[in-house]
C-alpha cells in the first residue's frame, strides 16, 4: 500500500480545485452566467392560476408563458390597462391550449400581470439585476487575504 505525503495530496488538490473552477466557468454559475436560462410560467386550472405566482427572472433571460389547460388565456401586464401604471411592457394576447408564448428580455423591475380574459387569475414577474462577477485582473492577494484590504 502507497502512503500519500503532504506534497502529493496538496497537488491533487490544487489539480482538482483548478478543474472544478474550469468547469463552473464553463458551465456557468447561474446569474453570473453570460447566457441566462429562459424561465417557464405555465398558466393553471387552480389558484394561483400561475406557477410560479412570483415568478424570478435573471437580467436578459426570456420568459416562456405555457398554456396546458383547455381555455385560452393571456398574461398581460397591468400597464396595459387603460388605468394602468404606466406603459404596457407584454400582452401575449390569447395563449390557446397546447400553446406558448415567449415574452423576450424585460429591463429589471417588477411587472404585475392578469388574465384579460379571466381577470381573476394573477401574477407577477420580477427581473433581478444581474450581480457583477469579480474582476479576472483584481488583485488576487486582496480577494484572498483580508487583511491586505484598507478600512473602509
Amino acid at each position: 500500500m502507497k502512503v500519500l505525503n503532504h506534497t502529493t495530496i496538496s497537488k491533487t488538490l490544487s489539480i482538482l480545485g483548478i478543474l472544478l473552477l474550469t468547469i463552473l466557468s464553463t458551465v456557468g454559475l447561474g446569474w453570473a452566467s453570460n447566457h441566462p436560462l429562459d424561465v417557464k410560467v405555465t398558466m393553471e386550472y387552480w389558484a394561483p392560476y400561475y406557477s410560479p405566482a412570483l415568478a424570478i427572472v435573471p437580467d436578459g433571460a426570456s420568459i416562456n408563458i405555457v398554456n396546458p389547460t383547455s381555455s385560452p388565456h393571456t398574461l398581460t401586464h397591468d400597464g396595459c390597462r387603460m388605468s394602468g401604471p404606466g406603459p404596457c411592457a407584454f400582452d401575449t394576447g390569447a395563449v390557446q391550449p397546447g400553446q406558448d408564448f415567449t415574452i423576450p428580455s424585460l429591463p429589471p423591475g417588477r411587472y404585475s400581470y392578469f388574465c384579460a380574459l379571466h381577470p381573476i387569475m394573477k401574477g407577477e414577474i420580477n427581473v433581478m439585476t444581474r450581480q457583477p462577477m469579480i474582476s479576472q485582473t483584481a488583485n488576487k492577494d486582496n480577494l484572498l487575504n483580508p487583511h491586505n484590504q484598507k478600512d473602509r
